[in-house]
């Protein structure tokens, strides 16, 4: 047997962070566990009590005509092959988690390819490894899967590793033609089966989430194009975000497949829509004392009882200040391709890394943030004035 690791071709690490409802079968988002495969060390499965029993009796359908039309020979097997989905059988319902891994099989070797899960602290790679056929198990790398079913597109491999477990692959197309794509400093539409997403590429390594309705504080997450082959997947660093193959790509679309209980297709689409920011840069205010519908931030011990409450930012070609109750912060900003964003870069994977810009509008500058001063998930809303003379 023979083990490799290596980086993975045109590796970009990147952020984003709302893709836990790609491989739901409805519009409702799943929560799970790590959805990283490992034969030894099986991923926390979803524990969606409607969902497993809307899919339950799917899940023993497709399997059992997959089983009608077995058949075990390695010429058969033979292919590159993507993890799907998984069937966890620990309970007393079936559970599915979605997995990040392909096996190539050839005539007497079998490739087993993991894909970049940085939030999991773990890179993609590669083992190659001799396998065996003893009747209907498949034998490589020291472990043994009963060959459950096998047709054209799918296979169905099960193994006992502290409890059964079904994994099921979809064959990728032989004649994959390769693509290159370029998305950096680029906004996309992502739509698919009960999906909608908007993403900024904002470098080669990050993503902002850039839709209407966000779930989460963390606007960012990291991306990678993970290749094999004539295959490239586009990769994003998020529970339940399995990889994209990307199937044909243009100056301004993208097509890509999702593989997982069925095939689905997505679609990335450039928006090209900038809002004007003109007048962004200057020294603003925010008056506390004027505006009372938002409470006041606790100021720091011996702040004088009687001291200037309000919050300034000094907004600069590349720099912001920020100062309250005497202190000042700078930070370096960028603003997002779509300029709805200011990012602050060294901050980005934080709380405090993403502002929305809401209005810019001569003398009133409005902002959205996350809540910095109160244990909350809630947005705040600020309306900063235009100082006299700051233009």
């Amino acid at each position: 047997m023979k083990k490799i690791k290596k980086p993975a071709t045109n590796k970009l690490y990147m952020a984003g962070g709302g893709f836990s409802g790609l491989t739901s079968q409805t519009s409702r988002l799943l929560s799970c566990g790590s959805d990283r495969i490992s034969f030894r060390n099986p991923a926390r499965p979803h524990t969606s009590d409607r969902y497993l029993q809307f899919m339950k009796r799917a899940f023993y359908i497709l399997i059992s005509l997959i089983i009608l039309n077995s058949c075990e020979s390695s010429n058969e097997l033979e292919g590159v092959w993507i993890g799907a989905y998984q069937i966890h059988y620990s309970g007393d319902e079936p559970v599915l988690s979605s997995m990040r891994l392909l096996l190539d099989i050839s005539k007497d070797e079998i490739v087993y390819k993991t894909f970049d899960y940085p939030m999991f602290d773990e890179n993609d790679s590669m083992i190659i490894s001799k396998y065996s056929i003893d009747e209907n198990n498949l034998i490589f790398d020291n472990d043994t899967f009963l060959i459950k079913g096998i047709t054209n597109d799918s296979l169905v491999l099960s193994i006992n590793s502290h409890y059964k477990r079904d994994v099921i692959f979809k064959r990728l197309p032989e004649n994959n033609e390769k693509q290159s794509i370029d998305i950096i400093n680029n906004a996309y539409s992502l739509i698919g089966p009960n999906y909608a997403d908007s993403i900024d590429f904002i470098n080669d390594s990050l993503i902002l989430h850039i839709g209407n309705v966000f779930n989460t504080n963390y606007r960012s997450r990291k991306w990678a194009v993970n290749s094999y082959k004539s295959y490239d997947f586009l990769v994003f660093d998020q529970l339940e975000s399995p990889p994209f193959l990307i199937n044909k790509s243009s100056s301004n679309e993208i097509s890509l497949k999702l593989f997982y209980t069925t095939i689905k297709d997505f679609k990335l689409t450039q928006i090209e829509n900038k809002i004007d920011t003109s007048g962004f840069v200057g020294n603003w205010v925010w008056p506390f004392l004027e505006r009372q519908d938002f409470p006041l931030p606790p100021p720091p011990l011996y702040f004088p009882e009687n001291g200037d409450t309000r919050l300034y930012l000094r907004i600069k070609t590349d720099t912001l200040e920020i100062e309250q109750f005497g202190r000042t912060k700078s930070k370096l900003w960028k603003l997002n391709s779509t300029n709805d964003f200011i990012y602050f870069p060294k901050d980005l994977l934080t709380k405090d890394g993403v502002w929305k810009i809401l209005k810019i509008d001569g003398d009133k500058l409005e902002i959205e943030r996350n809540n910095r001063f109160h244990n909350s998930g809630d947005k705040e809303i600020v309306e900063f004035d235009r100082m006299k003379n700051s233009r």
